[in-house]
């Protein structure tokens, strides 16, 4: 099961929790939608950086990890400055994901993350 944590301005002093069932895969832009959330999202492709968001685990993983960013994922982040130049010119984030992503293009495994904007 995924669990999305929202912390946006309407949900300050209590958290938009939303739960998915293991099987459902969605992006967070979806989620976003959905709830009808305060964040301007304008391609939707990946291309423009709008739907840059924070991204952090609600728990410590275990063992190493590497996450791949697309390429248009790269680009749109390392052009709004939230990808240092050594992160974007990596293949794969080892260890550390990177606490940005784009909302479009991060679609939610099973897990939990808390979500920020």
């Amino acid at each position: 099961m995924s669990t999305i944590t929202f912390l946006t301005q309407p949900f300050r002093d209590k958290k938009l929790t939303v739960r998915l069932a293991p099987q459902e895969q969605r992006t967070l832009l979806s989620l976003i939608q959905e709830y009808k959330l305060p964040k301007k999202c304008t391609c939707g492709e990946g291309k423009c950086g709008s739907c840059a968001v924070k991204v952090a685990p609600m728990h410590r993983q275990t063992g190493p990890r590497t996450v791949r960013l697309s390429d248009e994922e790269r680009t749109a982040l390392f052009k709004s400055g939230k990808l240092s130049r050594q992160q974007y010119e990596s293949d794969g984030l080892p260890d550390i994901p990177p606490l940005w992503r784009l909302a479009c293009q991060y679609v939610v495994m099973d897990e939990e993350i808390m979500v920020a904007f």
